[in-house]
């Protein structure tokens, strides 16, 4: 996980509730990553679901049922497996069953409540079973204490190597305190998950929409900071998230409104913004780098610095890639083939990956240990995954250290090209401030009207 995406970060981690049992309910987005990224940073144990279609293949089922997990047969397989509309309600007691089990010891249970992992740009209409699984426990199972905890999983990009992930943890819903009962009651916590999940995940109305969010919050992103990121690390995906979903307010806010006038000036915005991009790109220039300092007293220190960095940690990040480019390539290759999803590169990549790695670290610590002996051997294979960190670390830095170079190059030959591109930015910023200040202020006025 930590060699196929860049960066990971989480967040609401101190609402997680502490010693009591769990059903935690996440959004699918990417197949078999999400279940990895819930159980990676969940700080307890957890017991995993899945579609029984799974365990057709028999040495997946002896795997997953190894691991714990247990099978839920969906409405959609069982009607295509019966042939027929009517579905056995009773279908899933056993799972139901195993399920409440796990609760009742005060275990964590994760399920995946939309049923199906999909490449939609927003949540699918969640199924029913999480919150038949919760209220079965606590008034037949006489579960106490158990919270639904909704999890949140946001993919800058989540078929592509060296981006962004990340894990929003949302407020639990404590059932001892849900007092809905009856026939509603299924639909009514169904309906609480749903809200729940969608203020940790960001949602839709279609994939322009999306696309266009993302591309905003990215130029957005790189607006408030009067000095530049440090090229030793890579800014978390959670700023572009909160921007994102402030710039679907807004674009909302827009379209439901009245005020021509605003809306002109948010469509002027856009353009200068696409303009200011083109401009950028025609000097190579990213906004991360337009406010560094092109004083000639702040580049000898930089320079001496990640030459430094990459003198010691060079040798060490090019052992990393030469002993891994070939089972990386070899996995990224499996990869590609037959492609049907977005979420597939990633789940393949990961899998054939973590098997290629070990089947070649098996047989390098062999080689060595013929050579050199059982402790060499040993020490050579602990040596290779460290290496691979250290060759995307640097090889990541050493790419953003050249781009500021050009760019520290380019402001001290043209001094008043920064000025103009610098001023540029601060009128679209103040710009974009006052269109979301008037938005909100035109909501509050609606609101009390």
């Amino acid at each position: 996980m930590r060699w196929f995406y860049r960066r990971i970060d989480v967040e609401g981690m101190d609402q997680l509730p502490r010693n009591a049992p769990l059903l935690i309910v996440v959004n699918h987005p990417n197949a078999l990553v999400d279940a990895l990224l819930v159980g990676w940073v969940m700080p307890r144990r957890i017991v995993l679901t899945a579609k029984a279609t799974l365990f057709e293949n028999a040495a997946l089922a002896r795997l997953l049922t190894w691991i714990g997990v247990v099978p839920l047969v969906r409405s959609s397989d069982a009607r295509v497996r019966q042939g027929t509309s009517s579905i056995d309600p009773r279908r899933n007691v056993r799972a139901f069953g195993a399920l409440g089990a796990v609760l009742r010891r005060g275990g964590a249970v994760v399920i995946f409540p939309e049923g199906i992992t999909h490449d939609n740009p927003s949540l699918a209409p969640l199924r029913t079973g999480a919150a038949r699984i919760a209220l079965e426990a606590r008034d037949e199972g006489n579960v106490r204490g158990l919270h639904i905890v909704p999890i949140g999983l946001t993919f800058e990009r989540k078929e592509a190597p060296r981006t962004r992930v990340l894990v929003q943890v949302g407020s639990s819903i404590a059932l001892d305190r849900w007092r809905t009962t009856g026939d509603s009651a299924v639909a009514s916590l169904t309906e609480e998950i749903d809200a729940r999940l969608r203020s940790v995940t960001l949602n839709f109305d279609s994939v322009d929409d999306a696309t266009r969010a993302a591309a905003l919050s990215s130029v957005f992103a790189a607006f408030p900071r009067d000095e530049p990121e440090p090229v030793a690390t890579s800014r978390s995906l959670r700023v572009e998230v909160s921007l994102a979903r402030r710039l679907e307010e807004a674009r909302r806010a827009l379209t439901r409104g009245t005020d021509e006038v605003l809306r002109a000036r948010a469509d002027a915005l856009l353009s200068d913004l696409v303009t200011f991009e083109e401009r950028l790109a025609r000097h190579s220039v990213s906004l991360d780098d337009l406010s560094i300092s092109a004083d000639s007293r702040h580049a000898a220190p930089f320079v001496l610095r990640e030459s430094w960095i990459i003198a010691l940690g060079g040798p060490v990040a090019l052992w990393g890639a030469l002993n891994h480019w070939l089972p990386f390539n070899a996995a990224r290759f499996i990869a590609r083939r037959s492609v049907e999803s977005a979420a597939d590169p990633a789940m393949r990549t990961i899998v054939a990956g973590a098997a290629l790695v070990l089947v070649f670290y098996g047989a390098q610590g062999a080689v060595v240990a013929l050579l050199a002996g059982w402790v060499a051997a040993l020490f050579y294979v602990v040596s290779l995954p460290l290496a691979a960190d250290v060759n995307f670390l640097l090889r990541e830095r050493l790419s953003r250290a050249i781009h500021r170079a050009r760019t520290y190059l380019l402001f001290r030959r043209r001094p008043k090209l920064q000025v103009q591109l610098r001023s540029e930015l601060q009128r679209l910023r103040f710009e974009a401030v006052e269109i979301e200040r008037q938005l909100r202020a035109t909501d509050v006025t609606e609101a009390t009207a």
